[in-house]
């Protein structure tokens, strides 16, 4: 399927000199990224040179960061782009040019899936953020949170032991702490320690341990890595010593072994770090809405997550460079 081009857009060209549709922090996210590097990205895409023209790639990542930004669904999105000039403009969309519907919404992020670009595409922002100095690399923060599951909770097999969604067989029982249990998924970050943006950001069933991925979310080139109890096993403190990283992993004790006073007090001065990756989870919840996943299955679900970082990233990016002015 061959693509249209976008140039020549008279009416967004003319919303553009106009101050029209005028959205401050679209504009600016507009204006300060070079697309260029993620139209490349784009290009790997399959298509054919049969059928009319679909929608440029570009044009849809952009409504997928839309759809993030502003918490919408296929249906929601379309309507939007009707409804809203500021939506148009930032696509670069004519007028009277028909928006993309819900089902070429759901299709291209399908191809999204299959091509699996998420990481190709995370890799460029970050390589744009420290271009531009963002990116101090001096700390990584570790964190994870659960997210429910977009289907009902299954009932408990007749023995007592959990059962498996027919409907999303990945999601999973897992449980926190001394709370009820939890049925989902869980979303993993590393947060650069002074500028809070994104990193890493991997999405995984929910029984996966969040000790277990330290050595997947570390960087390599911070200078110290902070997390949780959940992170302070010694396989894991021997990793950061083997690396040449600094350990900011706070102590976990046990019934057998109990926390000396100085582990604690170096415990309760580590967590002060915290509030920069929770700052990231509470946006995400807060602001994306995502206190649950929006699909079914691991696949589609790990590439929701990555846009919704990619998204966070680039407002933050906003904020920050707007702070420097």
């Amino acid at each position: 399927m061959s693509h249209k081009a976008l140039n020549q857009l008279s009416f967004a060209g003319a919303l553009i000199k106009t101050k029209a549709g005028l959205n401050q922090t679209l504009d600016e996210i507009d204006k300060k990224i070079d697309w260029k590097g993620f139209e490349k990205i784009l290009k790997k895409l399959h298509s054919s040179n049969r059928g009319r023209p679909s929608y440029p790639p570009l044009m849809m990542l952009k409504c997928m960061l839309l759809q993030n930004w502003y918490n919408l669904s296929d249906y929601g999105l379309e309507e939007s782009l009707y409804d809203r000039l500021s939506f148009r403009r930032f696509l670069g969309l004519e007028l009277d040019e028909y928006a993309p519907d819900h089902s070429t919404i759901s299709r291209f992020r399908d191809e999204l899936v299959k091509d699996n670009l998420k990481e190709a595409m995370f890799l460029e922002l970050e390589r744009q953020l420290e271009s531009l100095g963002l990116l101090l690399k001096k700390g990584t923060l570790i964190d994870a949170s659960i997210i429910s599951a977009s289907v009902s909770k299954p009932r408990k097999n007749v023995d007592g032991t959990a059962a498996e969604s027919p409907v999303d067989p990945d999601a999973q029982w897992t449980c926190k702490g001394k709370r009820r249990d939890y049925y989902g998924y869980k979303a993993h970050v590393s947060v650069d320690q002074d500028s809070g943006l994104i990193r890493k950001g991997i999405l995984t069933k929910a029984k996966v341990d969040d000790g277990h991925m330290l050595k997947d979310m570390v960087m390599g080139d911070e200078k110290r890595v902070f997390g949780d109890k959940a992170y302070g096993s010694k396989s894991n403190k021997e990793f950061l010593s083997e690396q040449g990283i600094k350990d900011g992993l706070m102590t976990k004790g046990c019934y057998r072994r109990k926390l000396t006073e100085r582990e604690k007090s170096r415990n309760k001065h580590l967590s002060r770090y915290r509030s920069a990756v929770e700052r990231v989870f509470g946006t995400l919840k807060r602001s994306y809405g995502y206190t649950r996943v929006r699909y079914i299955g691991l696949l589609k679900n790990a590439l929701h997550f990555s846009l919704l970082c990619l998204a966070f990233n680039l407002k933050k990016m906003n904020q920050l460079t707007m702070a420097e002015v």
